[in-house]
């Protein structure tokens, strides 16, 4: 098969965003005054919020020991209410995994890290550090824990789910009935192998988490590192608690303000499509580049059509027919580093050297993920009543983004909560953060996952905050750009923004140097 689980979905043209010329150096950071404090949040909510998490937190604490894979670490566990409203409910342990600064007396703080997900583990990128530099190591305790449903943390597991596999990409009513029958019974065996903690599962329970872990560290105030969805674990923090935020960055973010399926289904395809044309450019004199002399952008048109007729299999699968959506699911999971790029390269010229005739056997898709469906419906809600929508859906996706078609982590998304017996708790609306210090946004204009016009969104709705723009393709700004890595430590360090309009220059893949060791390719399409 072509490499298992490989996403993607984008739109081209829109590459264009990305050139122009440099702006200010994030080097020429300036600070910036702290932005006036408003209401955003309803005074009845944040008294009752505040209220609960004080008297729960008030004398929960951490038995610390060293862990068992990094003895230089410390893990531990914190026991908090399953429902934060009516702690006598139950209570769920969170795993929290510590990374003392290693200069103590430079020390700045505790820095809360998580990589995202909906579902990555917050105890696993401490240990490794947050992926962040020795600067940063050295200042700050890196602090991360597991979110609820997660690793160490009560994670989520579902029984059996007593229908067939659908269509993830139904054809017509009849096929979308049955995705929403299956994806109900996936939330029942979810919610009857897991418990009660399966209906809190959301970004405001996980903020009061870290803030009991906060109060037990004994520390007034945090600074906190959230990479792809663990942004949005940051900002629901920053909404619920802003005067316990000492800094806040948000690397390759989420907008929990993208209203409606047609919408962030289109703007997820968008984002591939930059990251495509972006990979195309490169392809077009890059010597390690198996397209090299011929037009990539034709390539791919050729491949979906061939794609869309039933006459292309996975490389490895003859007898497997590769879709469309499959398709841009390689090119997806490709975009995350563009030291993916060469292998995209040769995979997309074995497939158009394939000899076209027709192919019998089924696509290969994977089984719904019962975590990142409670996880995300949770916070997000994409309500469909019927196949019209949906293929109004698709069609729209698929006029945003004309050459990969579909952002397959856009589709999963919007199609995850079909058939849930109850809607999001805290479904998308404008942010309500307020009265935190100076926050900074990061975010790639090639990402093909948080895209960059969520950055621009959430940059101009929260108060204060800064955008640093990295002008390359890739999830995940600081491990990909050494101007980007710079600013972030100079923010987290010194509280240097970057003055407004800033860039960073795209970083081409680097096959001689091998800086990385290898490229990030997920298993399946995550934030």
């Amino acid at each position: 098969m072509t490499r298992k689980g490989r996403k993607a979905g984008a739109v081209l043209a829109a590459a264009a965003v990305a050139a122009g010329a440099l702006g200010p150096s994030p080097a020429q950071a300036a600070p910036r005054p702290a932005p006036p404090a408003t209401d955003p949040i309803p005074a009845a909510s944040a008294a009752a919020a505040a209220r609960a998490s004080s008297a729960a937190t008030a004398a929960r604490k951490i038995s610390w020991r060293k862990c068992p894979d990094q003895r230089s670490a410390q893990c531990g566990s914190i026991t908090v209410p399953i429902d934060w409203a009516k702690p006598g409910r139950g209570s769920v342990k969170i795993a929290v995994a510590r990374l003392k600064a290693a200069a103590p007396k430079q020390r700045l703080g505790v820095l809360f890290v998580n990589p995202g997900g909906p579902g990555g583990s917050g105890v696993d990128f401490a240990l490794d550090g947050g992926g962040l530099s020795k600067q940063v190591r050295q200042r700050y305790d890196i602090v991360g824990f597991d979110p609820r449903g997660v690793g160490g943390s009560h994670p989520v597991e579902c029984g059996p789910v007593r229908a067939a596999r659908p269509q993830a990409y139904p054809r017509n009513q009849a096929e979308f009935t049955k995705l929403t029958a299956y994806l109900a019974a996936l939330h029942k065996a979810c919610r009857a192998k897991t418990g009660p903690v399966y209906d809190f599962l959301g970004a405001a329970d996980v903020a009061r988490d870290m803030d009991a872990i906060r109060a037990a560290l004994g520390e007034r105030k945090v600074s906190y590192y959230g990479v792809s969805y663990g942004t949005w674990l940051g900002q629901r923090y920053a909404e619920l608690f802003p005067g316990r935020v000492r800094s806040l960055a948000l690397d390759s973010t989420m907008d929990h303000s993208v209203a409606g399926a047609a919408r962030f289904s289109a703007e997820e395809a968008q984002g591939l499509e930059v990251a495509y044309g972006q990979f195309a450019q490169w392809c077009a004199t890059a010597k390690e580049c198996a397209l090299r002399g011929r037009d990539p952008v034709k390539v791919l048109d050729t491949l979906m059509t061939r794609a869309q007729r039933g006459r292309l299999h996975e490389i490895d699968s003859p007898k497997q027919w590769l879709s469309p959506p499959g398709l841009a699911r390689m090119i997806h999971a490709s975009s995350y580093d563009p030291l993916a790029w060469a292998q995209l390269g040769e995979e997309l010229n074995e497939l158009s050297r394939q000899k076209e005739k027709p192919v019998r056997g089924r696509e290969g898709e994977e089984e719904p993920d019962g975590a990142f469906v409670g996880m995300l419906c949770a916070d997000w809600s994409f309500p469909m009543k019927n196949y019209a929508e949906l293929a109004d859906v698709r069609a729209r996706t698929r006029r945003a983004a004309p050459h990969v078609r579909v952002n397959p982590l856009g589709w999963e998304a919007v199609t995850a909560c079909l058939g849930r017996p109850r809607g999001a708790r805290d479904p998308q609306r404008p942010y309500r953060i307020a009265g935190i210090p100076r926050s900074l946004v990061v975010n790639g204009v090639g990402d093909p996952a948080t895209v960059y016009p969520w950055a621009l969104s959430v940059n101009r709705q929260v108060p204060g905050s800064a955008l640093l723009t990295y002008e390359g393709t890739g999830h995940g700004a600081y491990g990909l750009s050494p101007c980007a890595r710079k600013a972030v430590d100079a923010y987290l360090l010194a509280g240097r923004t970057p003055l407004p309009g800033a860039r960073c220059p795209a970083v081409p893949p680097n096959y001689s140097a091998r800086t990385r060791s290898a490229p990030h390719v997920p298993s399946r399409p995550r934030w």
